[in-house]
């Protein structure tokens, strides 16, 4: 009797496991057949100006799948629709799914603009929050400090190029240019005052930084991107003790280059 109930048991649970698949087969055929009803798409801009918008994903969508909405969800090549738009260079992180209630979900993150370089070929380009190069957008353009001057560093010869970030700590690897303006950019847009002062930066001959301010007719002397958190404490100090009381059309010249002193010429 007992050996009787044990094979009915295993019988039972054989049937429920095969009732089970037969009922998940069957869903599955019917969220196959079931037409897409809409596409979202959600763009997370960060704190980045627009560079891609809903219409762009949409247009990439209608070239690589042709129209989806009200085709068969089982049609829908998910996979496709997400690798043509992570190759579009403002794209930093793309889901695509579908729901159960029928639509199609595009999850985007756009990369972030941190300096819009400009190289002595005239040649314009982006260097992004990540460390990497990414292309101007003909139609967008976004608000963040410019570096110009003597740089020869290119987009169009080099496109996969990225900044080792998390080799910054070690002097040995951030002595390229395109490193030390990484780090020169992200110190100063990571700092309320220096956001705000800070308009330019010049790349001089001797490969050294020079500072164009918003307010004052002056140039700030940086010298290297070592040693900032120093520098930019006097040029603080300076305006604050300084500039503030005997004006900010003083001098033409302030150089923080140099340890424990600020000097200031007119030209």
């Amino acid at each position: 009797m007992k050996k009787f109930l044990k094979i009915l048991l295993i019988v039972v649970w054989i049937l429920l496991v095969a009732g089970a698949g037969v009922m998940v087969g069957f869903a599955e055929v019917e969220h196959y057949k079931q037409p897409c009803k809409q596409v979202v798409v959600n763009i997370d801009y960060g704190a980045a100006d627009v560079l891609i918008t809903k219409k762009d994903i949409d247009s990439l969508i209608l070239k690589t799948a042709g129209m989806v909405k009200g085709k068969p969800l089982g049609y829908i090549n998910t996979a496709s629709i997400e690798g043509v738009i992570r190759k579009q260079p403002y794209i930093a992180k793309v889901k695509v799914y579908e729901s159960n209630e029928g639509s199609l979900f595009v999850q985007i993150r756009q990369r972030e603009p941190l300096l819009r370089i400009i190289n002595r070929k005239y040649e314009s380009f982006y260097l992004d929050e990540s460390g990497a190069l990414l292309p101007l957008n003909p139609n967008f353009s976004a608000r963040v400090l410019v570096a110009t001057g003597v740089i020869d560093d290119s987009y169009i010869q080099n496109p996969t190029y990225r900044v080792n970030i998390l080799a910054l700590s070690d002097s040995i690897f951030y002595d390229s240019l395109m490193t030390n303006l990484y780090k020169l950019t992200m110190y100063i847009t990571h700092d309320k005052f220096l956001k705000a002062q800070i308009d330019q930066i010049y790349v001089n001959d001797a490969g050294e930084f020079e500072l164009i301010p918003r307010v004052g007719n002056h140039l700030i002397l940086l010298g290297s991107a070592d040693d900032l958190d120093n520098k930019f404490r006097k040029l603080f100090a300076f305006y604050t003790l300084g500039l503030n009381k005997i004006g900010w059309n003083k001098y033409n010249v302030i150089n923080i280059k140099y340890k424990n002193q600020v000097v200031c010429s007119k030209i």
